[in-house]
């Protein structure tokens, strides 16, 4: 059972990848991390434009799945990769 959360794990790590790699060849810069949190602040993922550059900041401590459902939709919405329909709960 373990083995194959790993499995998943590292076709979601490959993926998160894929995505990032798009960006870049689209020149948006795409950074992962780790978003500070306090009391009555919550940080999240988002999208911005620095001097002319896309940039989308990625909350590393977010689950792989929420990271690569974000940047997808991001990147979608730049028109770099479709517009992906929802993934099932236990895909593989």
């Amino acid at each position: 059972m373990a083995a194959m959360a790993a499995k998943k794990n590292i076709k979601q790590e490959l993926l998160l990848q894929e995505l990032i790699a798009a960006a870049e060849r689209a020149a948006i810069e795409v950074r992962t991390e780790k978003l500070l949190r306090e009391v009555g602040y919550h940080a999240r993922s988002g999208g911005c434009r620095v001097r002319g550059q896309r940039l989308i900041i990625v909350d590393r401590d977010a689950p792989l799945r929420d990271q690569i459902e974000f940047l997808t939709e991001e990147l979608a919405a730049e028109g770099v990769v479709p517009r992906a329909a929802p993934a099932p709960e236990n895909s593989d």
